[in-house]
């Protein structure tokens, strides 16, 4: 039977390292919400890439749009304009000329995915606001903050209508076809909705704020989810 000095050590021992597991995770933790990663999922016309934009300057980090998929064609050793027509839609996945990017024979759908998980978790431990891609979902709430970007059918209309130069209801009909295209994308590589509010820790509709505020509503939001903003981010922020 030990003597009480034995138990003793032991159980200084026991509390030491119980102390210094607890500093190490409070250290991880204090780090990961000092790495600014934001995810952005966005409705046709709702200014979601223009806020993401002003948001990655802002918090002095990379707005990873389009570079998403150079990195994806990289790793999968194809051409890049091949895989902008995947961009964000799935009608294509099944097709022969998808199938014959890739050199071994993995489904396509789920050698797309492989790499497109690797190039999001790659972005995450750097830093940046990820634009759509069902980012939220491959990094879910303990690795980033998960934003969604809406608007009415009507506002994001003008808005694109403006951008493309083409009459309202053609406008309408475009919104109306990204959208469900990107809803499909999500749906067929993550099998959940896009719109679920579960899955996104703030929900932004630019109906009512612009693209300024909506970027104030997103650094409040991260504050007060535990995310340590430096004073000059808030500066900018207020200027």
């Amino acid at each position: 039977m030990k003597c009480s000095v034995e138990r003793l050590i032991e159980a200084l021992i026991g509390s030491e390292i119980a102390r210094e597991r607890k500093v190490a995770e409070e250290r991880a933790a204090a780090k990961q919400r000092s790495t600014y990663v934001v995810t952005v999922s966005r409705g046709y016309g709702a200014l979601g890439r223009e806020i993401a934009q002003v948001l990655a300057d802002t918090l002095g980090v990379r707005c990873c749009d389009r570079i998403i998929l150079q990195e994806v064609a990289k790793r999968a050793n194809v051409d890049v304009e091949l895989i902008k027509k995947l961009d964000e839609r799935v009608d294509n996945i099944g097709s022969d000329w998808w199938k014959s990017l890739f050199r071994d024979k993995s489904y396509p759908t789920e050698r797309y995915l492989h790499h497109l998980v690797k190039v999001i978790l790659n972005i995450s431990t750097k830093g940046g606001v990820i634009v759509g891609r069902g980012a939220h979902l491959i990094l879910g709430p303990h690795r980033c903050f998960r934003v969604r970007i809406v608007g009415s059918l009507e506002k994001c209309a003008e808005r694109i209508g403006v951008r493309e130069g083409v009459d309202i209801e053609a406008a309408k009909r475009r919104v109306e076809q990204v959208d469900q295209e990107r809803a499909e994308y999500i749906s067929e590589l993550y099998g959940v909705h896009a719109g679920d509010s579960s899955n996104f820790d703030l929900v932004i509709n630019t109906d009512r704020f612009t693209v300024n505020e909506s970027v104030t509503l997103i650094l409040d939001a991260m504050q007060q989810a535990g995310y340590e903003l430096t004073a000059e981010i808030l500066r900018s922020a207020s200027s």
